[in-house]
């Protein structure tokens, strides 16, 4: 295997490999309600300004992916 051959093949493990940790990191982020999202999101002078304000754009936003209606309050 020619020097060029390892450089590509470990260029692909490597490329592999932030495929599969940006997957996981997918994962668990959607795996968590939107409040917990919200208050790992949180910091002072967020431009939303509040945990509440975060949560409920991350509610809209998953409704808006998913396609489905918002529950009724």
């Amino acid at each position: 295997m020619s020097a060029a051959d390892t450089t590509s093949l470990n260029k692909t493990r490597a490329i592999r490999a932030a495929a599969d940790a940006l997957v996981d990191a997918v994962a668990e982020r959607a795996a968590r309600t939107p409040r917990e999202a919200a208050e790992a999101a949180y910091y002072p002078g967020h431009r939303l300004g509040s945990v509440a304000a975060i949560e409920a754009e991350i509610v809209r936003r998953r409704t808006a992916e998913t396609g489905a209606q918002p529950a009724a309050a």
